[in-house]
Formats: structure tokens, sequence, C-alpha cells
């Protein structure tokens, strides 16, 4: 909702040459003015459009100053209602004041103390909105994080609870192997087998649902990390499949940066993991590369897999998107994880890749959080 609306001044004058001169000065001040003659069409105009501030006569054809101040206030009772009067009492004053009006001005009063009082009123009118929305904005985030810790207990609950099942799946499965292995035929055990590898894949699958309800919600503060030592902790994790397919990966001059150093691990080594499992029939091979740019970093991690087709690229950070079947494992959470985690750093993740040659991974990384920016 715009500020801007609160410049809105809504001017009730029943006397024409009057109402003219206040709409010349007010809008002198480069206020949106809009004037009328009576209370009926003051109404009409306050419930179509919104107002800072209305300017009243005490003395209308149709309703009296109160009256009118009543029944704006009655549809938005934000509105700053001055009462402006060629004739004023005591009485009349201390009515006004008490049904909540803003001001109450004598007409014969210099123009500038209706300008000071009009300013005042709508500058009183924008801080109210902006001290409301902040209200408003600090119990939605509250809400949120409430929300938020909810779903991971939830999470981690509905974890646990599913995989006590698969675990006595398993158990039995082997317990049916070992005791009853040599009256089971080969079929027997390839159904056994079966179930066990499902199991596991639902096990894992449980595992992954389980970390991107995680991802983007840690409770650790950011600090500077060495993103060398983040990818050669990634790359570690990384040992027994690195070995298995002889993979190589290179690493050029990396920064430090402002992050989670265990999300950060984490995001890189899905991406590298990528790189390695989606091959094609040769040697694969990862590099990993950073460069600096306005506001932060931009890392390339870059492979000579099989590519993504590019109507994919959107698709591929969707949870339980697979592209390529059951050729390849995985659960198709991986690069929604990653899009969390770097979207907790302020950055953004993209592809370039085209099918048989290779894809490569961008992701930026800020200097610093906006919070900070704000603060500094």
């Amino acid at each position: 909702m715009p500020t801007d609306r609160f410049s809105n001044v809504l001017v009730v004058e029943d006397n024409p040459a009057e109402l003219r001169l206040l709409c010349e000065i007010l809008e002198g001040e480069k206020f949106h003015v809009i004037g009328c003659g009576s209370a009926g069409e003051a109404l009409e105009h306050v419930q179509q459009r919104d107002f800072g501030v209305a300017v009243v006569d005490y003395r209308l054809p149709d309703l009296s100053g109160t009256q009118l101040l009543e029944r704006i206030r009655g549809f938005d009772e934000q509105i700053r209602v001055i009462i402006y009067t060629g004739v004023a009492s005591y009485d009349s004053v201390k009515e006004a004041l008490n049904l909540g009006a803003f001001a109450y001005l004598e007409k014969l009063s210099d123009p500038s103390e209706l300008i000071r009082h009009v300013h005042r009123a709508c500058l009183e009118r924008v801080d109210r909105y902006a001290s409301d929305l902040e209200q408003a904005v600090a119990l939605r985030t509250e809400e949120l994080a409430r929300s938020n810790r909810e779903l991971e207990d939830f999470a981690s609950v509905v974890a646990h609870d599913l995989r006590s099942p698969l675990l006595t799946i398993s158990g039995y499965c082997q317990l049916l192997s070992e005791e009853y292995g040599e009256r089971l035929d080969a079929t027997a055990h390839d159904y056994l087998d079966q179930v066990v590898a499902g199991a596991a894949r639902m096990n894992r699958l449980i595992e992954d649902v389980l970390e991107y309800s995680r991802a983007g919600r840690s409770h650790r503060p950011l600090q500077q990390v060495d993103m060398e030592s983040v990818l050669a902790q990634a790359t570690a994790n990384l040992e027994g499949s690195i070995r298995e397919h002889d993979a190589r990966i290179e690493v050029g001059p990396m920064p430090t940066v402002l992050g989670d150093q265990t999300q950060l691990v984490q995001l890189l080594q899905n991406l590298l993991d990528n790189g390695i499992k989606f091959r094609r029939d040769e040697t694969p091979w990862v590099r990993v590369t950073a460069s600096h740019m306005a506001g932060g970093w931009r890392f390339a991690v870059e492979d000579n897999g099989v590519g993504i087709a590019e109507e994919h690229f959107e698709q591929v950070f969707h949870t339980f998107r697979r592209l390529h079947g059951p050729r390849y494992p995985g659960t198709g959470i991986g690069l929604a994880v990653c899009k969390k985690i770097v979207e907790r750093h302020w950055g953004r993740i993209w592809l370039a890749s085209a099918i048989g040659q290779g894809t490569t991974f961008y992701f930026t990384i800020a200097d610093q959080s906006p919070h900070c920016e704000a603060a500094s």
C-alpha cells in the first residue's frame, strides 16, 4: 500500500469561492486535493478512495462539521479531520476534539496555519501507517518462525515414525535370508533383495525430505567461511565415489564469504556429486571456479556429464524431479536443497547446459546480508 495515498486531502466547504481558494492553497503545497460542497458528496469520495486528511467546514447545508467528522471516522478512523470554521465557540471546539478531530482552526487565521496543520496531519498519518506496518511484519515474522519450528519438529517426528517400520522390514528380510536361506530358491532371494533395496530407497527419501525441510532455516549465525576449506571437506565426503569412478576434481582460487559452513559444504557436495553421478562413458571431471562481482561472488561448478535439456532448466530445482529415470540413483531433492541454501545466503542459482555437452551450475553469495547493509 503506497504511502503517497496519504497526501490525498479532502476539502469540504459549501461556499464555492472559499472552496476554490482552499484547494488552490493546498495544491500549491503539492497535495492531491478533492473539493466538494456538501457532506453527502464528501462521504461518497471517502468510500471511493483513501485520504490522509480532511478539511471540513463546521457549517454545512446537510450535516454539521462534527456530524461529518463522525461519519468519516466511521469509514476510516485513521483519517485526520481538521475542522475549519468562521465561528468558533468553546463548546464546538470541545465537541470536535472529543470526537477525534485532529485540529480546530478559525478561517480568519493565517492560511499558513492551515498548511502547517495539514502537513503535520499527513506526516502523523504516514508515521502511524509505518508503525502499524512494522507491527504487522513483526507479528507475521514471529508466526512464520513458529510455523517453521513446528514444521521442522513435525518432519523429525514423521521421519522417526517412518523409519521404524522400515528397520523392521529390513530386519525380518535379513532374518529370513540368514535362517531360511538354504530353503529359498534364487527367485525368493531376488524378492528379498528387492524388498531390502526398496526399504533402503525409502529410508534415503525420508532423510532427503528431512534435509529439505531444514535447508534454509538453520539457526546458526552466518560468519566468514573459507570456501577452499568448504570444497576440501565436500571432496573428502565424496572420496569413495571419486575413487570408484576415477573422477577428477579441479578447484580454482577460492574466496572467503559470509555464510553457514555446514550448509555451504552440503551445497558444494551436492553439486560435485551430481557432476560425478550424471556422467557419460568417459572419466568424469568437475571444475569449480569463483569470480567477484558487484555485491558478492559468483561460483561455477562445471562438469562433462550427460547434460540437461533447456526445457528442464527450471524443473531441476523442484522437489522430486528426476530427469534421467532409474539409471541414476537419487530422490530428486538435491538441487531443491541447493536452491534453498543459496537463497538463505541472498543469492540465486541457475545453470547452462546442453545434452551430451556437460552442465555448469552457477550460484551467487552476497558479500554481506541486506540487514548488514541497512545498518551500515
